[in-house]
């Protein structure tokens, strides 16, 4: 009987220490939600630029942003903004709006995710974009990056 206390009290201390490491994540602010966040603290911007079908998208968000070095870094001097490239409702940036293009059956891309990913006239995904703590646009990375890479980027 005190074998499986022990087991149990195991596999709690396994999840409770899952709990934990899922905390460490990055905190993703919300494009609806940014204005009122730099108005409480100007803070730099790295706006993540994914897809719901690309594998390399999907890698940076199971394994990069998981990172707890990285999250924590990134939570203390960044607002983190995730756009889905393909997302269908409008959304406010720096006080212009930007929607939805279509561009066949079922398919389209957010002009939001085209004019800050579109690097010399191509949108790749994954695409990580900076701006600085004025707004200003810093520079964009094309593909994967490990957290290692984004972690000092974002120090």
């Amino acid at each position: 009987m005190k074998k499986y206390f022990w087991i149990i009290v195991a596999c709690g201390g396994l999840s409770l220490g899952n709990h934990f490491a899922k905390a460490q994540a990055v905190q993703w602010t919300s494009f609806e939600h940014l204005s009122d966040s730099l108005r409480k603290e100007r803070k730099p911007l790295l706006i993540f630029i994914h897809t719901d079908w690309c594998k390399y998208c999907k890698l940076m968000e199971t394994k990069t942003f998981q990172e707890p070095l990285l999250a924590d870094a990134l939570n203390k001097n960044f607002y983190c903004l995730s756009l889905n490239a393909e997302e269908t409702k409008g959304l406010l940036f720096l006080n212009r709006k930007y929607k939805f293009k279509p561009t066949g059956v079922n398919t389209g891309i957010h002009e939001l995710a085209e004019v800050l990913g579109t690097e010399q006239g191509k949108l790749t995904f994954p695409t990580t974009v900076f701006f600085d703590q004025n707004l200003q646009l810093q520079g964009r990375i094309v593909g994967v990056m490990a957290a290692k890479q984004l972690q000092q980027l974002c120090e």
